[in-house]
């Protein structure tokens, strides 16, 4: 009998073992499922537009809105206006460290007017790429002329990309002779 209540007391505290192994790892994968919720929960919603600008004499903001205000992938929306009498091939809309550039000069052999003089287009930036307080600023631009107007550093980082894009397009038509 000594031999079966030891059983008993070893098969018992076995068992409650199991049952409390089981009630912790319940507990943390539940509490791993409900951090994500919260940390979406707790991101800041954005509801309202930054200042709108533009440091091109030639390009005119014509309104300004908030594309899916409220969601996480809210953005600005931007319709400007090309006031010159040239065509323009570059744009760029900054904000802080952000920017975004609409760019039809990626094939020079085929460049692609982003804005006829007198026409209008809309930018978009997704808040995310924005800088919190910074101002939405239409920084620069590229005449279908060769010519550009607006912030030095915004006209460089334009030069630098068409640069890259002419190394690529240059690597892969000597990748394509050689094939």
């Amino acid at each position: 009998m000594p031999n079966r209540n030891a059983k008993r007391k070893w098969f018992l505290l076995f068992a409650a073992m199991l049952i409390a192994a089981s009630i912790i790892t319940a507990g943390v994968f539940s509490a791993k499922r409900q951090q994500p919720k919260k940390q979406v929960e707790q991101q800041p919603r954005v509801t309202s537009m930054p200042e709108v600008f533009s440091n091109v004499k030639t390009v005119e903001i014509v309104r300004t809105w908030i594309e899916d205000p409220g969601t996480p992938h809210a953005s600005a929306a931007i319709e400007v206006r090309n006031n010159s009498g040239k065509d323009i091939m570059a744009v760029d809309l900054v904000s802080g460290e952000g920017g975004v550039t609409r760019n039809g000069l990626t094939d020079e052999d085929h460049p692609i007017v982003v804005m006829k003089p007198g026409e209008t287009t809309t930018l978009r930036m997704n808040f995310g790429e924005m800088t919190f307080g910074a101002p939405l600023v239409i920084s620069a631009v590229v005449y279908g002329n060769g010519t550009e107007e607006g912030d030095q550093r915004s006209l460089k980082t334009i030069r630098q990309i068409r640069e890259h894009d002419r190394k690529a397009k240059n690597e892969r038509e000597k990748g394509a002779t050689k094939q």
